[in-house]
């Protein structure tokens, strides 16, 4: 495999160096997602004039450049898997560097979609899945928190990148902005040349750097953990677990352990990314969480899509007030990711805090088409929006708890298919729906789905909490 890693044999979980790879993250995700996020509003306007195409037109460049974002996510997991979280958060920097800087030359719409709309999508998708996991590998007591703070990342960038890329525009004209924007992203590569990740001496045999677990929980409640990467990938670990989890981290490590070590170390990469995938699909929880990532994802594109039309249609705010809403829903969202960074050090199951948020934001979509009053709309909105950012900031820790470590990569990228898949067909259906009678009907529907979403996740709470019990 493609070491592509630097050795530092010295790294230690949650100390030193590993802060300074957190902080790195951070600026990537306030870079790559809050980039995206926060300036594809106003590139479509932008577009449609450059270009001289109608916002239909310039819209299809941001829907394929989203598309791309989330449809490459599981290749970017495989390069993950393959080369390590160096390597592909550098990948994804060039990708992006390469597609904006030559993007301020483009003097067609199909310039736009292959530059901006592939490229930097590809780009965007191998920074986000690096990112996140490069934190699985450093975090263990302080996981939490790193995953949350992360995340915080690309709300403030969702909030600064609107206003820094209309003030770009405006003074500078499209071409010269988009080149100013591509010198942002070579943060991703900085980035990228701080990740380190452990490694152990390529000598030893693999099934000699599996260790067990000493132990159950100590008094803060925190998982013990043996963990190593190698040549810039990830190697077996083990939990120590209780009930059904125990059984089936049990099965996995019987699985490995059946090779011997030569058979393992001679074993390609295709083949060890072939076992991961189906270690994943033997696991049922696997399956809930991909349709609760595809139906919650449906739910909240649906309401961020209709909500300002709807504001503006059917309820007595003017103008200024539906602008309002948006600057209130901005605001609530880096409430609640703050929550969530302050709520990181206490210890509770995070698939909860997922389950509950979802369900109250859900609600929220459903709830919002009988709000006509000002108050009214504004407290519904506020919540919705801190309640999603709760549940974005959270997701990283709930992926940590459904798979081991060196599957996480992996299964970053199949959730986040997942969520494209849940961005095209279900919005689409809502938003037809929407189109069709009237826009609370799609809302309605698309909080019901999420409120659906959010239930098929009951089955594992309930055996977690009698593995608990046991």
């Amino acid at each position: 495999m493609f070491n592509c890693c630097i050795k530092r044999n010295n790294l230690k979980l949650d100390r030193g160096y590993v802060w300074l790879i957190m902080m790195m993250s951070f600026l990537s995700h306030f870079v790559h997602v809050g980039f995206t996020s926060g300036v594809i509003g106003n590139l479509t306007v932008v577009h449609s004039k450059f270009f001289s195409i109608g916002l239909q037109q310039s819209s299809l460049i941001g829907s394929v450049h989203t598309a791309t974002m989330f449809m490459f996510s599981p290749v970017a997991s495989i390069l993950v898997k393959k080369v390590g979280c160096r390597v592909t958060q550098i990948f994804g920097g060039i990708c992006l560097i390469l597609g904006l800087s030559l993007l301020s030359l483009a003097t067609k719409q199909w310039h736009a979609i292959c530059l901006f709309g592939i490229l930097a999508g590809m780009g965007v998708s191998t920074t986000y899945v690096a990112s996140s996991s490069i934190l699985s590998v450093h975090f263990l007591k302080y996981q939490y928190f790193a995953f949350s703070f992360a995340s915080l990342g690309s709300f403030i960038g969702n909030s600064v990148w609107p206003m820094l890329c209309q003030y770009l525009f405006d003074t500078m004209g499209y071409s010269r902005a988009v080149a100013y924007f591509s010198i942002f992203h070579i943060l991703h590569v900085i980035a990228g040349l701080s990740f380190c990740e452990v490694s152990q001496s390529e000598s030893e045999p693999i099934d000699e750097k599996i260790s067990e677990a000493e132990g159950g929980v100590d008094a803060a409640g925190d998982k013990k953990l043996e963990l190593s990467i190698i040549d810039g990938g990830y190697s077996n670990h083990a939990f120590t677990n209780t009930g059904e989890d125990a059984e089936e981290n049990k099965k996995e490590e019987t699985d490995s352990e059946d090779a011997s070590p030569a058979t393992v170390q001679q074993t390609d990469a295709s083949s060890s990314v072939s076992k991961s995938l189906l270690a994943l699909a033997r696991l049922p929880k696997v399956w809930m969480l991909l349709v609760n990532f595809l139906l919650w994802n449906s739910c909240s594109n649906t309401f961020h899509i209709l909500i300002n039309d709807y504001l503006m249609k059917y309820t007595d705010l003017a103008d200024t007030d539906v602008t309002w809403a948006v600057v209130v829903l901005g605001i609530a969202k880096i409430v609640g990711s703050l929550l969530v960074v302050a709520l990181s050090s206490l210890q509770f199951d995070r698939l909860n805090l997922h389950f509950f948020t979802v369900i109250l934001y859900s609600v929220m979509t459903v709830v919002v088409p009988y709000c006509t009053g000002k108050e009214s709309c504004y407290a519904v909105i506020a919540v919705f929006g801190m309640s999603f950012a709760m549940s974005i900031s959270n997701l990283l820790a709930v992926v940590t708890e459904f798979c081991h470590v060196d599957l996480i990569p992996l299964l970053f990228g199949l959730l986040l298919l997942s969520e494209s898949v849940g961005g095209l067909a279900g919005t689409s259906l809502y938003t037809l729906l929407a189109v069709k009678t009237e826009e609370q009907y799609g809302l309605v529907l698309a909080g019901c789905a999420g409120v659906l979403g959010s239930l098929l996740l009951l089955p594992e709470m309930i055996r977690r909490v009698r593995g608990r019990e046991k």
